[in-house]
């Protein structure tokens, strides 16, 4: 969110005239099931121990009121994360920078060293530069140690070696003196504070309702004087990041419950996410499941539509094509692999692969809910999935051992690139929210055994040479760089030019559309993946509307910055007035003054006659609405086709 000089200095001068150091921050307990976190938190806080203490399910959040320098008194918020396997998939949407963790480990297993790394690669990855101690608990039970010098190097936020006993006591004193230290020293424990935002957010604090539409909460701004929509705005960030009160406010999807208690939104996400049902159904979830398992006084059923679109914001679940109230969370999916995986020869395949440092979990469904609309329901499974897409298949699955994800395309050879491109451009954008770069390796044709790194393949090809010897099987092989890269690139994706440089000659491509059009959105989006790994196209669409920012005006910035507008018609679109009164009727004026070129694309029957776009030229290009065409993938070809050549006119202008 950009904040305005102005506002910057209104803050400035309120601080000065009337501050309060925030005096609160996170503290973050991190770690694998049963390494007795939650007896910890006792220990620390309540100072007892439980043995027969239940485990976290979800999330537990608790307040710590210490006091530093014998005198200030400070607020931890207390995160206590549960181990189990479902959840780490969504623990690094609540895991903040600008936090303390304590990474939790025990020596039941015998592989410490391998836990440690795994979390502090996640921890370093979602909490930046957050500092980290790592305890190493129930010492007594089973006496360990990890490899201090060696994590220490690796991971230079770590603070300390703890060794703990929550049962005898053993080093809590300790851990609790090396908590206090930290926090003391975290960067913006301090922050001065105007009163007014110190009143509002103790408000929220105490506040008996599980959530407040941002109207109230702006109500609550001006009651306790702050009236200044920025600063208020400000604020909704800053308690966020704390974990005091979530807000989703710049989500079109979620702007119906806006200021959240953190332990509402996450108790009923796990609550789900651990439903037995669901167990049962292998994640396939149907909008009456919330009524059965959700607390009916704390979770009305006027909120479920909000959990299920914050389910599908976090990529943890997506909508069944045929039947809006069925959902499938790809976490909960069988494990077996299917028979039709074995169909698959490397050595007849167009193969890609990834290796990960760590392979966090959640990464295989996630993909799965971003291609959703390629893949059929049999043909999914937890660490894989087989898709489909004019004409070729892959399959694409994750190997946790080997901490890679391997991707074998089979079909015709002269289209499989496409269906790589797609598969690699979603895995480029998961990849994005995490610190550390995965390896990039290409398999040689017919040597599926032997991957070559694709970034030296391009420092290679860069450098000007054409081959290069290989040991492969006990022989010398040469292997020509250009073949190597062009069987895995698509024609015009590695041109000589930065990222930035291509970013700034793609056109700007927004999509206008009702959102009872969104799976046939997510369609078109998948072919056009292809024009943006070429850098003809940066497309938008409202989805991509972070928390922060104010969606009405980022819709209207990026309506009026736009290059091309695509229209999503549909007997929806016609109903809605955002679509048809506000951005059709600013697409048009646009249009006819020559800012930018619009195209309408038919999705559904309508009648078009008398409507301002009636003259223009519309995709498909034969008129027919692209839910009659009998092969979808061949109505998206044709509109694809059409918009590239649009944008290859346009560029020549």
């Amino acid at each position: 969110m950009v904040v305005s000089p102005r506002r910057i200095l209104n803050y400035y001068f309120r601080s000065l005239a009337a501050r309060q150091p925030l005096n609160e921050a996170k503290l973050i307990l991190v770690g694998f099931g049963a390494v007795g976190k939650t007896s910890l938190v006792n220990r620390l806080i309540h100072k007892n121990f439980d043995p027969k203490s239940a485990k976290t399910e979800g999330i537990q959040i608790t307040q710590w009121p210490i006091i530093l320098n014998a005198s200030e008194d400070i607020k931890l918020h207390v995160w206590d994360f549960g181990g189990q396997e479902i959840m780490h998939s969504t623990h690094q949407f609540f895991l903040t920078e600008r936090s303390l963790y304590l990474l939790v480990l025990n020596g039941r297993q015998g592989h410490e060293d391998a836990d440690a790394e795994y979390w502090l690669e996640l921890i370093q990855s979602f909490g930046g530069d957050s500092p980290v101690i790592v305890v190493l608990n129930k010492i007594k039970e089973h006496p360990f140690d990890v490899n201090r010098g060696a994590l220490q190097q690796k991971f230079p936020n770590i603070r300390e070696f703890i060794a703990t006993d929550c049962e005898t006591g053993q080093g809590i004193d300790y851990l609790r003196a090396v908590i206090e230290r930290e926090t003391d020293a975290l960067e913006h424990l301090r922050d001065p504070f105007p009163a007014s935002w110190v009143a509002i957010k103790d408000r929220l604090s105490e506040m008996a309702d599980n959530y407040i539409s941002f109207e109230q909460y702006r109500e609550f701004c001006k009651t306790d004087g702050e009236t200044d929509f920025g600063a208020q705005d400000s604020l909704a960030v800053h308690l966020h990041s704390l974990g005091i009160a979530l807000n989703y406010k710049d989500d079109p999807r979620l702007r119906d419950t806006h200021v959240l208690n953190p332990q509402w939104v996450t108790n009923g996400i796990y609550t789900l996410l651990n439903a037995h049902e669901l167990a049962e159904t292998k994640g396939e979830l149907e909008a009456a499941c919330l009524t059965r398992n959700l607390d009916a006084q704390n979770y009305p059923s006027e909120r479920h539509g909000f959990l299920l679109e914050l389910m599908r914001k976090f990529e943890l679940c997506f909508r069944f094509e045929d039947d809006e109230n069925r959902y499938l969370i790809p976490d909960l999916l069988d494990k077996q692999q299917p028979a039709a995986a074995a169909e698959f020869d490397p050595a007849n395949c167009l193969n890609f692969r990834y290796e990960y440092p760590i392979l966090p979990e959640g990464l295989l469904p996630r993909f799965i809910v971003r291609t959703h609309v390629l893949s059929e329901h049999q043909l999914r499974w937890r660490t894989g999935v087989i898709l489909q897409f004019e004409g070729d298949r892959a399959l694409v699955k994750a190997d946790p051992q080997d901490r890679c994800v391997t991707i074998s395309v089979d079909g015709p050879a002269a289209s499989r690139r496409r269906l790589l491109a797609v598969i690699r451009s979603d895995f480029e954008r998961i990849h994005r929210s995490f610190k550390f770069t995965p390896k990039e390796l290409v398999p040689v044709p017919g040597h599926p055994n032997t991957a070559l790194p694709y970034q030296d393949l391009i420092v290679m090809e860069e450098s000007r040479l054409t081959e290069f010897p290989q040991v492969i099987d006990g022989q010398v092989v040469r292997l020509n760089i250009r073949d190597l890269l062009n069987g895995v690139d698509l024609e015009g994706t590695r041109q000589p030019t930065t990222a930035m440089q291509r970013h700034s000659q793609a056109m700007r491509l927004f999509f206008s559309y009702s959102h009872k059009d969104d799976l046939l959105r997510e369609q078109l989006e998948t072919h056009l993946k292809l024009l943006q790994r070429q850098g003809l196209i940066q497309p938008w669409n409202d989805r991509r509307i972070l928390p922060g920012d104010d969606w009405a005006g980022e819709i209207d910035d990026n309506l009026n910055r736009a290059d091309i507008i695509l229209l999503l018609i549909s007997p929806d679109f016609m109903f809605s007035d955002y679509c048809y009164d506000i951005e059709m009727t600013r697409a048009m004026e646009r249009h006819e003054s020559r800012e930018v070129r619009v195209i309408p694309i038919i999705l559904r029957a309508v009648d078009r006659e008398g409507t301002p776009f009636s003259k223009l030229s519309w995709l498909p290009q034969n008129g027919v609405p692209v839910d009659q065409w009998e092969n979808r993938d061949a109505a998206w070809l044709n509109v694809e086709t059409g918009i590239k050549q649009v944008v290859q006119n346009q560029q020549r202008r």
